[in-house]
């Protein structure tokens, strides 16, 4: 599959890969009975000759797969939860300050006090205009590595939700395997943002002059 060329671009990919995991992590809880079968009517199956078997399968695990994956897709392609949610968190002020300002001021030997509101001034001012005068090798690298994270970050709230959701249904902790999960999702998601992501940022960083970095600065 292509790499997202931009934010738009990649934000319709991840509304479909988050469904696309949420459904397959559903339907893994269906099969090992971690969650309950809620019947399908079979007439409300799409009539799609071609896909049957597979529309089949999937009804026979149920509504909560199915429906479950739509939510996630809907959350994540309409509110932009993995956007609204690192804000929250503070994930993007961190991702912006340390992997992108800090390294342009360090690599032109500028000192600045840097804030959420300075952070965006220069993410808004500098960064997002020469972005789009660089080499577009670096920026499509970065989407696709973003685009990948973003999955991860979204899966990993899914399965949060899942575990925290059978929790309070059940009165009793989820079982260990679950939990495993969430740790190992998590741990992915740690690994990808420090050694994957944060680089390809810093890489994008570089690419802008320091000439233009300096002017922006005087100005």
């Amino acid at each position: 599959m292509p790499s997202p060329k931009n934010y738009n671009q990649m934000l319709s990919k991840l509304g479909k890969r988050t469904f696309l995991c949420t459904l397959v992590f559903l339907v893994a809880l269906r099969f090992f009975e971690l969650v309950p079968k809620v019947e399908i009517d079979s007439s409300l199956a799409p009539p799609v000759k071609d896909h049957k078997e597979l529309i089949e399968w999937l009804f026979s695990f149920g509504a909560i797969p199915l429906i479950g994956a739509g939510i996630a897709w809907f959350c994540s392609s309409f509110f932009e939860v993995h956007n609204k949610l690192s804000k929250i968190i503070q994930l993007r002020y961190l991702w912006d300050r340390v992997s992108i300002v800090a390294p342009m001021l360090k690599r032109t030997g500028l000192e600045q006090e840097l804030n959420r509101t300075r952070v965006r001034e220069i993410m808004n001012g500098l960064y997002y205009p020469e972005v789009q005068n660089i080499d577009q090798h670096y920026v499509h690298i970065f989407w696709r590595y973003a685009l990948q994270f973003w999955v991860i970050f979204e899966h990993l709230l899914v399965v949060l939700i899942t575990v925290i959701a059978l929790w309070v249904v059940n009165r009793s902790i989820p079982d260990k395997g679950l939990f495993i999960y969430l740790g190992l999702v998590f741990l992915i998601a740690v690994v990808h943002w420090f050694f994957v992501v944060t680089n390809k940022s810093k890489d994008q960083s570089d690419q802008i002059p320091s000439q233009s970095i300096r002017s922006f600065f005087k100005n």
